[in-house]
């Protein structure tokens, strides 16, 4: 039995954690930007891009989401392999995306990067060796953020998602695997095609502001 006097206490509380209960649990609320993967066209900085051909039910099985592209492009001798996902399950993106991504190659060294390109996106790298080879590249977009850290952007974004709805967070991955070790970074055409995409992809939204987080 419940004393009057707490009876307004009670009910406020329990009134607050059904607030994230029926958001997750029933409704599935989930907030859409206008935003998606298929606005990335198929040429870009010079590369005419095609299909990778990756299985339809690929982007569901391991990323759980519906929008997602993958195209192989070529310029000359260079082919990149472009991977763009976007899902509500931002964990699935940030937590070792490569493995899922590109697989195949054994990376062995990874750091997050400053272009003097475009030195307000930070840059996750990931390479097969010291002596050359293999390079990926990826960037996180979330809310209309560049994410560095994703164990920060966990944490920053725990309390708020108890009560909003679900945010999809974007990947963008690019896959180069015939660099040579005394390849200058900043200039890789593969850099220069990731931030050509994420241009593109914002393109449609170009009043948001980006910033780092």
């Amino acid at each position: 039995m419940i004393s009057g006097r707490f009876l307004s206490i009670v009910c406020a509380l329990v009134g607050v954690t059904l607030v994230p209960t029926l958001i997750h649990s029933y409704a599935e609320f989930a907030v859409h930007d206008g935003l998606t993967a298929q606005a990335i066209p198929d040429s870009l900085v010079g590369y005419p891009c095609t299909p990778s051909g990756r299985n339809e039910t690929w982007g569901e099985r391991k990323f759980e989401s519906f929008d997602w592209v993958e195209r192989m492009c070529k310029s000359g001798t260079d082919t990149v392999k472009l991977t763009v996902v976007r899902s509500y399950d931002p964990k699935t993106l940030y937590h070792h995306p490569e493995l899922a991504v590109a697989y195949g190659p054994s990376y062995a060294k990874a750091e997050v990067r400053r272009f003097t390109l475009r030195p307000e996106i930070p840059v996750h790298m990931v390479y097969a060796n010291q002596n050359g080879g293999a390079v990926a590249m990826y960037v996180l977009l979330y809310d209309g953020r560049f994410v560095e850290d994703p164990i920060w952007f966990q944490m920053r974004t725990a309390g708020e998602l108890l009560f909003s709805g679900r945010k999809a967070m974007t990947l963008f991955f690019v896959t180069d695997e015939n660099v040579s070790a005394t390849a200058d970074v900043d200039a890789l055409p593969s850099s220069r095609l990731l931030f050509a995409s994420i241009d593109q992809f914002l393109a449609p939204s170009a009043s948001a502001s980006v910033l780092n987080k």
